[in-house]
Formats: structure tokens, C-alpha cells, sequence
């Protein structure tokens, strides 16, 4: 279950670089897994999705067109 449970996190990651190459903007995209940098953002619950030190999604696998909202 472990294993699985990593690919779908990594699969997240994923929708989030791939919305960023499709927009084109210039963003930095990091995958953070040390829950106390984590907690400092004020997140809560996992995945989250951080943008300009604000969390905009927390707690929800978001596709590729959901997290191109936040960044546009």
C-alpha cells in the first residue's frame, strides 16, 4: 500500500508540473515532503498546493486544469 500510496503523491506532483509547462509561466515547482516545512505553511492536510506562500488547495488531488486556476 506504501508504494502505491508514493506513486499517486508523485503522480500529483506531476499534474502540478505538467499545468506549469502547459501555461509557460517561469515557476519554480518543489515537492516538499518534510512535514515540518510543511506544517509551517500553515497546511494541515496532504496534498496541498502552495502558490506565492499562500495555500490555495489542501487535502484534494487536484488534475491539471484545477491547479492551472491558481496560477493564472
Amino acid at each position: 500500500a506504501r508504494r502505491q500510496r508514493q506513486m499517486c503523491i508523485r503522480d500529483r506532483y506531476e499534474n502540478v508540473k505538467k499545468a506549469v509547462e502547459e501555461l509557460g509561466p517561469d515557476v519554480e515547482v518543489e515537492y516538499i515532503t518534510d512535514m515540518e516545512k510543511i506544517m509551517s505553511q500553515g497546511v494541515m492536510s496532504t496534498p496541498a498546493l502552495v502558490v506565492n506562500d499562500k495555500v490555495v488547495s489542501a487535502g484534494k488531488a487536484l488534475k491539471v486544469d484545477e491547479v492551472k486556476k491558481f496560477l493564472v
